[in-house]
């Protein structure tokens, strides 16, 4: 065995993080932007959680997406930090009759169901910019990545880190949420 010379961190060695490097373009390997949970544990909260404790964690985290799981740890859906928003918890109180502490996560979460996947054989085959087109085109913030001749959810694409790798905003047109329609439709 080989023994390893050991130091002391130096007080100018610098903590880094990924969109620190430039070693990401549009001609890239998508699998550079994807956030694989064969490497990295996902963000999830839990779906019993109020949606008001929800969103604190994810601006705590500065995070702007967490998977859901149900108390099997099993996922159930997607929430958004806009999911969260102040109106659209109102919105559900009003809805469902219920108090502002009693809207939880699963009353506003993507349920699983509605979530547009893309399979990790075809996106470790596209580039960056192959994944920022499909983005832009189905009026999508994010992806989720399932490997789907084992069934494993195997990651998670976003517009956000696609523009903070790229060092470059990365436009994504979002289509309309329920908050927004009913907004729209109640004047």
């Amino acid at each position: 065995m080989k023994n390893l010379t050991v130091y002391t961190v130096d007080a100018i060695d610098h903590l880094v993080q990924p969109d620190e490097f430039d070693d990401v373009t549009p001609e890239s390997s998508a699998l550079t932007i994807l956030t694989d949970f064969k490497e990295h544990r996902p963000h999830v909260v839990e779906a019993h959680i109020t949606a008001v404790e929800a969103a604190d964690l994810m601006h705590q985290e500065n995070i702007k997406f967490k998977l859901v799981v149900d108390r099997h740890n099993e996922f159930v859906g997607l929430i958004s930090i806009e999911d969260l928003s102040d109106q659209s918890i109102l919105l559900t109180q009003v809805a469902n009759g219920a108090g502002r502490d009693e809207v939880l996560v699963a009353d506003l979460m993507h349920h699983r169901e509605s979530i547009r996947a893309i399979n990790y054989d075809e996106f470790k085959r596209s580039s960056v910019a192959d994944i920022i087109y499909t983005l832009q085109r189905h009026g999508q913030q994010y992806y989720i990545v399932v490997d789907r001749d084992q069934h494993h959810i195997r990651g998670v694409v976003s517009s956000t880190e696609i523009s903070r790798r790229l060092h470059t905003p990365v436009y994504v047109e979002r289509q309309p949420s329920v908050a927004d329609i009913l907004s729209l439709v109640r004047g």
